[in-house]
């Protein structure tokens, strides 16, 4: 006869170590493969954002690294602006972009979603994708900086 001896569960402190330690690595891995690190060695905001954010929205950078809805973007005259929620900050300090680093072409994803890709003039191998919605919003609060000329052909 075989006996299923069941040991006890592991600690409490056990548990919480170990999503932690996942977390720090998780986040760690996630600013690499993006291009988060690089970004930021090129644009750091080195002073706290003046202008509201548009919070909760997502971005897709290099290597298909998605951030699904846990972003907030700004602009300002001074740039854009971006920086994770609380959560996802670790290995992820803000970003500020100046206008005049960023060129925009829309791209059009399965006939229904249209998006609007990023590039930066310091990092041109990090692409970021946001829907034109978005984009559109940023292109608003630039005063006149940045625009996305092409944006309505985009839906077509």
């Amino acid at each position: 006869m075989l006996s299923s001896t069941k040991g006890a569960p592991p600690p409490v402190w056990f548990i919480f170590a170990a999503f932690l330690g996942t977390w720090v690595l998780v986040t760690f891995a996630l600013s690499r493969f993006s291009g988060w690190v690089k970004l930021a060695g090129y644009y750091p905001a080195d002073h706290p954002f003046d202008g509201p954010l548009i919070r909760f929205q997502a971005a897709q950078f290099r290597a298909a690294t998605n951030y699904n809805g846990c972003l907030n973007f700004g602009g300002n005259y001074e740039g854009m602006y971006i920086v994770p929620m609380v959560p996802f900050k670790l290995f992820h300090p803000p970003l500020l972009i100046p206008w005049s680093e960023i060129t925009a072409r829309p791209v059009k994803v399965m006939r229904f979603w249209n998006f609007v890709e990023l590039h930066f003039q310091r990092a041109p191998d990090i692409p970021v994708r946001i829907k034109a919605q978005l984009a559109q919003k940023l292109a608003d609060a630039s005063m006149g900086r940045f625009s996305i000329t092409s944006l309505a052909s985009a839906g077509n």
